[in-house]
């Protein structure tokens, strides 16, 4: 009877183990353009690219963000809590032994014959071991391993993704903040030339060479460029805020930035834009072995609906001396089938749970694919489009100069108003404004294409995790 169970068991090892694979798919979750592919990346994307800014402040303002950001401790943690239970997994696969130990004294009192009372008492020392294990026949244990390993390698990649995230972040914002300065530097020069060519008005109406309506018209853009200068003062302080919360610090008092001039534009990536730039992403990295991972769970739910072997081993110690407890022993070897007869379609449904959850990451997988091809598409447009408009804007504020000279000449001729002039002049001014904005809007377009190719420079940070 042992002798046939023992067969059984052996017939059951020999059958299982791999029985339950997942189902294989294709790299690309969805059809990509001609220019793009997956997985196939020979360049591993740009290193710490914000350092050909030439800036300490801003590598001081990164590498601190990249240390102390809130999202990115979150990060941190999350893959502690991944890894955590990717070691649990991978002990369902182990044998469980445990301990036990106990003493107990009881006291008896009885009356004799002789009326008398005897007194009496008895020790009683025991310990015991209990060991466990589940034979993985099916590959139940080792799917489950598998899946919560991915899953693993999947929260470094979230690490990497927030990572590149922050550090694109940081470098935006330090840039909305040096262009914010350089407009209220322009402003603040408007203001002060206004102020002047007020006084100038004011002195040319006493000396009786300008009306009444002229100085007015002065006060008048006077008080309308002083107008423009407290929003703009107001969002170098918004964005100096959101810069000191992405260094995961409250308040923007510890946050130095002494720049106050637009950095030069850095230069496109080395490598340009690979045909398999996708591979580089960590978002997307993460997505597919997302994918991988629920197909593991797939695995893991069939091969749960059917029978598991366990294995067990008893010894249990005994006896009211200590220096006897280890002679007086009892053990215990077992071998147990167990499996479903009717749960109702419990596991049944777990597995159709499992699968749909896997479709579920395929599809999400399908769209951070495609997101990410729009970002490059995006990066890639606006490249060409923000150059020819800031060159489409020097043109415009080339001629504005030109025309606001031509009615300034004509104002002291007195072939013009003073309004045609002073309308020329504003002109000027808000243009010369727009197009540091502008200027800024291209940089951090630059900086958004170098966050659409990922990179692997942060492979050294989730190796210390």
């Amino acid at each position: 009877m042992i002798r046939s169970a023992f067969s059984f068991i052996t017939v059951l090892i020999l059958a299982g183990c791999s029985l339950f694979q997942p189902q294989v798919r294709p790299d690309a979750p969805i059809d990509l353009p001609e220019r793009y592919s997956l997985y196939t990346v020979e360049e591993p994307g740009p290193g710490r690219w914000w350092e050909a800014f030439g800036s300490d402040e801003l590598n001081l303002l990164v590498d601190t963000a990249i240390a102390g950001n809130f999202d990115v401790r979150s990060a941190w943690a999350r893959l502690k809590q991944a890894d955590a239970v990717a070691r649990q997994a991978g002990a369902d696969l182990k044998p469980d032994v445990e301990y036990n130990a106990g003493a107990e004294k009881s006291w008896r009192q009885t009356k004799t014959d002789g009326s008398g009372i005897e007194r009496s008492n008895d020790e009683t020392l025991s310990a015991g071991l209990t060991a466990a294990y589940e034979l993985d026949l099916w590959g139940r244990l080792a799917a489950l391993r598998q899946s919560e390993t991915l899953e693993l390698e999947a929260s470094r990649e979230d690490l990497d993704a927030a990572v590149v995230t922050i550090a694109a972040e940081v470098v935006t914002t330090w840039i909305d903040i040096l262009s914010l300065r350089r407009q209220i530097d322009i402003l603040n020069e408007q203001i002060d030339l206004n102020r002047r060519m007020l006084k100038l008005q004011v002195l040319r109406f006493a000396n009786g060479q300008s009306d009444a309506l002229e100085v007015a018209q002065q006060k008048e853009a006077l008080a309308q460029a002083k107008a423009n200068l407290p929003p703009l003062q107001l969002e170098e302080q918004v964005q100096r805020n959101a810069l000191a919360v992405l260094l995961g610090l409250a308040g923007s008092g510890n946050v130095a930035v002494d720049q106050s001039t637009l950095p030069e534009l850095i230069a496109l990536p080395a490598a340009g834009v690979p045909a398999d730039i996708l591979a580089a992403r960590p978002d997307v990295r993460a997505a597919g072995l997302r994918l991988k991972s629920n197909d593991w769970q797939v695995s893991a739910a069939r091969a749960d609906r059917l029978p598991s072997l366990t294995l067990s081993a008893d010894a249990v110690f005994s006896s009211d001396s200590l220096d006897l407890l280890f002679s007086n022993w009892v053990a215990t070897l077992a071998a147990s089938i167990t499996g479903p007869i009717f749960d109702g379609g419990y596991r049944a449904a777990e597995v159709d749970k499992t699968r749909a959850e896997a479709e579920e990451a395929m599809t999400a997988y399908a769209q951070t694919v495609a997101e990410a091809i729009q970002e490059v598409e995006d990066s890639l447009a606006t490249e060409t489009r923000q150059a020819e408009y800031i060159t489409l804007l020097e043109e415009e504020l080339g001629a504005s100069l030109a025309s606001m000279k031509a009615s300034r000449l004509q104002y002291l001729n007195g072939q013009a108003n003073y309004l045609d002039y002073l309308s020329a002049w504003t002109n000027v001014q808000s243009l010369e404004r727009q197009l540091v904005d502008e200027k800024a809007t291209r940089i951090k377009n630059r900086v958004t294409l170098y966050r659409t190719l990922g990179g692997d420079w942060t492979r050294n940070l989730a190796g210390d995790a």
